[in-house]
């Protein structure tokens, strides 16, 4: 039951307690919200709105607790909360007056409000273009870059998280090792030695939140307004939108099923070299050694960085995983980037770089003071999954998984797919690029697909100057059954845009 109650003192004069108007004042003894705080947020919304003027003596505890029917600690309570936010004084005795604070008029705000609300950075506006793509939450159906998250050995995991829960180390849970726990440091410098060809010690390994806040960092670190950014094209899509929102300028460096077009050097300066050679995104080629070299050479001769953003490139299906460019640097000037979150699951948002000696203190100090600390007994568990092993068997295991997962995904697209588009020819990655035999609209067929929960991507998005036209598909978190399931649809979804 709601009661409505009123105070009935008159409000001629400031000695006096004030009066409200009626129904201004009501306690909901139904509500799940706690009467002191009703009492608070009533009294306060009073004073915000201006009813109730600065020096107004509100009547006294007992008085307002007779009135409204409810305790006097209750309503002690109220006051004290705003007295301490500074909405009320308390002087004289104990009396209680509306504190002396701004009230401007809610047409005022509201006024000022929407002439502020377009005033945001440049780096804000550069995301304004770029439109995102929702995919459907409940489930991965053909979502690129997906691995098969129900495969993740959990209950290992959740054993070694537990054992730092049960038998806590001190120094994980307070302000520690902000740059990466050194155990974890160890054990990747290690993994990407051993598995990727990295040259590196533990100290050059900065741990982030995912290899986009890498990216993001990075950006902010090496370029200035107007630096030159010789990028993949098509490329990364999050990588390009950081670069210019840090004011460069991108450069396509092209890459097709022929290769990279390295004979293309743009003129003048380059600040940086973005690359993916292992397993280029999104397409999924491998870069030549000699093409590797040469870009070396270029990016030595231009006194430019370079990232090598190793994406996917575990899950080359047949044969040993192309080692890193890293490992062919001997000018000292690639930056390597990696993830977790296609090799164990991505919500794990760990990712990490590689640093050379040359700016490896700058990049440690940028990273410590832009919040890139990753919570310390989250990164304890991935360094004992590693060091004990685990993660070289999950490898071992999703690697003979995701072969057998493509070569079915190949197969039934060409059964359901072949009239209109083909696949890129590549052996690395957890997604396939198609590429459409004639023009079509891929944003549209994409977009027809997604709302049917087909979660796919337009390759034309991965494009900055001339875009090529078809989809990119994942294939590595569904089974043989799944597939063709969804591919028979999305042959449906393509038939029914062309007519």
């Amino acid at each position: 039951m709601r009661e409505r109650s009123s105070f009935l003192r008159n409000r001629r004069s400031t000695s006096h307690a004030v009066r409200l108007p009626v129904d201004a004042f009501s306690i909901d003894r139904e509500s799940r919200e706690p009467i002191q705080q009703q009492i608070y947020t009533a009294l306060r919304d009073l004073i915000l709105r201006g009813v109730l003027t600065p020096g107004l003596k509100l009547p006294s505890s007992r008085e307002l607790s007779r009135n409204i029917l409810v305790s006097r600690n209750t309503v002690v309570r109220a006051y004290e909360q705003l007295n301490s936010e500074g909405y009320v004084e308390t002087r004289h005795g104990a009396k209680t007056y509306v504190a002396n604070i701004p009230s401007p008029s809610s047409s005022v705000m509201r006024h000022d409000m929407s002439e502020k609300t377009g005033h945001v950075s440049r780096f804000a506006h550069a995301f304004d273009t770029e439109t995102r793509i929702d995919f459907g939450a409940d489930r991965s159906a053909l979502r690129p870059s997906t691995p098969d998250v129900a495969v993740f050995p959990f209950k290992t995991w959740n054993r070694l998280f537990g054992r730092h829960l049960l038998h806590p180390n001190v120094d994980l849970f307070n302000y520690n090792y902000d740059l990466g726990y050194p155990p974890l440091q160890e054990a990747i410098a290690r993994y990407v030695q051993a598995y990727r060809g990295v040259v590196c010690e533990p100290r050059q390994v900065v741990v982030t939140n995912g290899a986009q806040a890498a990216l993001d960092l990075l950006s902010r670190i090496l370029l200035e307004d107007g630096d030159v950014v010789w990028m993949e094209e098509p490329g990364y899509v999050n990588a390009r939108l950081v670069f210019s929102a840090a004011g460069a300028d991108i450069e396509p460096l092209n890459v097709t099923e022929e290769g990279w077009g390295l004979q293309n050097v743009p003129e003048g300066n380059i600040r940086l070299i973005y690359t993916t050679p292992s397993c280029q995104h999104p397409l999924g080629l491998s870069m030549r050694v000699e093409q590797r070299l040469r870009l070396l050479e270029i990016a030595n001769r231009k006194a430019a960085w370079i990232i090598e953003d190793d994406f996917d490139s575990e899950y080359r299906l047949f044969g040993r995983s192309i080692p890193a460019m890293q490992g062919n640097d001997n000018f000292g000037l690639t930056i390597y980037v990696g993830t977790f979150a296609k090799t164990l699951f991505p919500a794990i948002r760990v990712g990490f770089m590689v640093v050379p000696q040359s700016i490896c203190e700058q990049v440690k100090r940028a990273a410590l003071y832009c919040g890139q600390q990753v919570s310390l007994p989250l990164q304890a568990t991935l360094s004992d999954f590693i060091m004990n092993g685990h993660f070289a068997s999950h490898l071992r295991r999703t690697r003979r998984l995701y072969a057998e997962r493509r070569e079915a995904f190949l197969k039934l697209g060409q059964k359901y797919l072949s009239e209109w588009m083909d696949p890129f020819e590549a052996d690395v990655g957890i997604q396939i690029a198609f590429r459409f035999k004639r023009p079509l609209d891929d944003v549209a067929i994409a977009s027809k697909a997604n709302d049917v929960k087909l979660n796919v991507i337009p390759l034309s998005r991965y494009y900055y100057r001339e875009p090529v036209r078809g989809l990119l598909l994942g294939y590595a978190a569904i089974d043989e059954r799944a597939m063709q399931s969804h591919l028979a649809l999305l042959a449906e979804v393509i038939k029914e845009q062309i007519s």
